[in-house]
């Protein structure tokens, strides 16, 4: 028996032995009656002690039919499945608590509110939110259970009913994040832009702005319509606003950049190099952003590039590895430096989440671990050591 077969045998057993102390101690109505429920305990050891948690299981729930004082223990043992993995097992034992005709309110609503646990745990969406809906309605599980809606709406990307539940746990000062609302709303504004309705995508984003006045997404968005409509000027403030803010989110500026200065045309270099001057303080982001979006081609950009080379010990130590001085490379030489750099960053983690440390590639605006909102920060450095164990980037 391997240790985690070993624990949860031990849980169980205990959980079991609760079962056999009620059968033991409390009064019954005939004796035949407490030996059945006796027998069915020592069933179930017999089956735990050889592996059979399935026919173990079977003979515990016989145990809790004939006697309803073992509701609360098998509470505990489906939390101990749910916990350990075994969904199936934790359904099960709840689906049979809440087929009791005799349960008082508090423990069906309190039975229903765990099996729908069971369904999320499970991936089970729409049966979960069958459950979940009338308990969010009244009842000592009414926050919990529309905090577990919110979660099944943000899967579902059901923005409106997610916003209609966050009201409902906002009125009550139950709210889990301030900004998911103005997030649901740039969802919405995200999905009428894709589908090229700027007036709801303008009018989603709007509301954004009501629920957090300083918001980088809401900006970022604003900034996105500004540029396809050529407003340059519009465009530029939106995104100096951002950089303002948070100087990490230069990687999400940088893009938006490069599109904002073509579209100005002559002017582009003067954009960049007031977006530069944004934030003085913040050379080492906005380089870092400038090398992945390929933006070398504004002279300020490439300046701040080429110091950030120099600076940065373990780059410039392999740029004199080559026979080169950081502070001397021409444009070329930069921008080769920087290709490769890129094509090292692909083969590493770009964000970690500050909540739960989850790490990935791409940025999300919400941690596809945790479920936090503008938890995922960029990581500002170039692990060469990693890029290079997980494949030579192409010369």
């Amino acid at each position: 028996m391997n240790p985690e077969s070993v624990w949860i045998f031990l849980a169980v057993l205990f959980l079991g032995g609760a079962i056999g102390f009620y059968a033991a101690r409390r009064p019954r109505p005939s004796a035949v009656g407490a030996e059945r429920v006796r027998g069915n305990y020592l069933a179930g050891v017999n089956f735990l002690v050889n592996e059979q948690p399935d026919r173990a299981l079977e003979a515990f729930l016989r145990a809790a039919e004939l006697d309803g004082d073992t509701v609360e223990t098998h509470f505990a043992l489906g939390s101990l499945y749910r916990r350990r993995g075994e969904v199936d097992r934790a359904i099960r034992i709840h689906q049979n608590i809440v087929a009791r005709e005799s349960l008082e309110p508090e423990q069906r609503g309190q039975a229903s509110f765990a099996l729908a646990k069971d369904y999320l745990r499970a991936g089970l969406l729409d049966r979960a939110e069958k459950i979940l809906e009338p308990l969010a309605a009244s009842g000592a599980h009414r926050m919990a259970a529309m905090r577990n809606l919110m979660r099944i709406y943000e899967q579902q990307q059901d923005w409106p009913r997610a916003i209609s539940v966050f009201r409902e746990l906002d009125k009550s000062g139950k709210a889990p994040q301030e900004n998911a609302i103005a997030h649901y709303f740039c969802e919405l504004a995200k999905a009428a832009h894709e589908r090229q309705d700027l007036e709801e995508a303008r009018t989603h984003l709007r509301a954004a702005r009501a629920e957090r006045r300083r918001f980088p997404r809401g900006a970022l968005l604003r900034a996105d319509i500004a540029i396809e409509q050529k407003d340059v000027a519009l465009a530029e403030r939106l995104l100096a606003s951002v950089m303002a803010q948070d100087a990490a989110l230069s990687i999400e500026v940088m893009p938006r950049l490069m599109r904002l200065a073509r579209a100005a045309g002559a002017d582009g270099d003067a954009v960049a190099r007031r977006l530069v001057a944004a934030r003085p303080d913040a050379g080492n982001e906005v380089a870092f952003a400038a090398i992945m979006a390929d933006a070398l081609d504004f002279p300020a950009l490439e300046q701040l590039v080429r110091a950030f080379l120099a600076q940065d010990e373990a780059i410039s130590g392999l740029v004199r590895a080559i026979g080169r001085e950081p502070e001397t490379l021409d444009a070329r030489a930069v921008r080769e430096v920087a290709v490769v750099l890129r094509r090292l960053a692909a083969m590493t983690a770009r964000y970690r989440c500050a909540t739960c440390g989850f790490s990935s590639i791409n940025h999300f605006w919400q941690c596809p671990g945790c479920k936090s909102w503008d938890s995922q920060r960029p990581l500002l450095r170039f692990d060469l050591v990693a890029g290079l164990e997980r494949g030579q980037p192409p010369a």
